[in-house]
C-alpha cells in the first residue's frame, strides 16, 4: 500500500484485497469489505463510492508500490554504471519487482483470472501508464549502460527504447507461461543474463 493514505483508507485496502483474492470481485461485495476492515458500512462508504472505486484505488496503490520497488533497483546501476553482471541482476530485479506481485495475486487466487479480465476492463488505464511508465525506465537504464559502454545497441540495430520494449515484452510472455512465482523469478533471471549478454 502506498504511504500517502490515510490509515483508514488503507485498512480498507488490505481488507478489499483479502476479500477480492478470496472471493473474486464479483461475489466480494460493499458488506464483506467492511466486515472484513472492522468498520460499519456507513464508514466505508465515507471513504468509497463502491467497490468499483476500491478495486481501482487498489489497482493503482498496487502498479505504484512495483514500480517504486522496480525504480529503486534500477537507480544504482543509473548511478554508477556498472558492468554487465550489474546490469543484468538490476534489470531482472526490476523486472521481479513489477511483475512478481501481480503474478502472486493471480496464481496463488482461485479467482485469478476473473481478477485479471476485471482488472483489464476497469483499470486498463492504470495498466498502460504502469507498463508506459516502467518502459521508460528501463530506456534510461539501457541508455546510460550504452553511454558507459556496458552493451552496444548499434551492434544488434537497436535504440535503447526498443530494446526496452523487447525486455518488457520477453518478460510478460514468461509471466503467462509460469504458474509459479519462483519459478518466474528464475526465469526472470536468465532471461535477463541472456538477453544483456547479447547486446554486449
Amino acid at each position: 500500500m502506498t504511504e500517502d493514505l490515510h490509515p483508514k483508507r488503507d485498512a480498507i485496502l488490505s481488507a478489499a484485497f483479502t476479500q477480492f483474492s478470496r472471493y473474486g470481485f464479483r461475489r466480494t461485495s460493499m458488506e464483506d469489505i467492511a466486515k472484513e476492515t472492522g468498520i460499519s458500512r456507513a464508514s466505508l462508504y465515507s471513504h468509497f463510492e463502491n467497490k468499483e472505486e476500491i478495486f481501482r484505488t487498489l489497482s493503482a496503490s498496487l502498479h505504484e508500490k512495483a514500480l517504486s520497488e522496480a525504480e529503486g533497483h534500477l537507480k544504482g546501476v543509473n548511478s554508477q554504471g556498472g558492468e554487465g553482471a550489474q546490469l543484468s541482476a538490476s534489470i531482472a530485479a526490476a523486472l521481479i519487482a513489477k511483475l512478481g506481485p501481480f503474478h502472486e495475486v493471480l496464481t496463488k487466487s482461485e479467482h485469478g483470472n476473473e481478477l485479471a479480465d476485471e482488472n483489464d476492463q476497469r483499470c486498463g488505464d492504470l495498466v498502460r501508464d504502469s507498463q508506459t511508465r516502467f518502459q521508460t525506465m528501463l530506456t534510461t537504464t539501457l541508455k546510460g549502460a550504452a553511454r558507459n559502454g556496458v552493451v552496444d545497441l548499434k551492434a544488434v540495430g537497436l535504440n535503447a527504447s526498443a530494446a526496452a520494449e523487447l525486455i518488457r515484452l520477453g518478460a510478460v510472455g514468461l509471466k503467462r507461461g509460469t504458474s509459479e512465482t519462483a519459478d518466474l523469478e528464475r526465469k526472470l533471471r536468465k532471461f535477463t543474463c541472456v538477453l544483456v549478454r547479447g547486446l554486449r
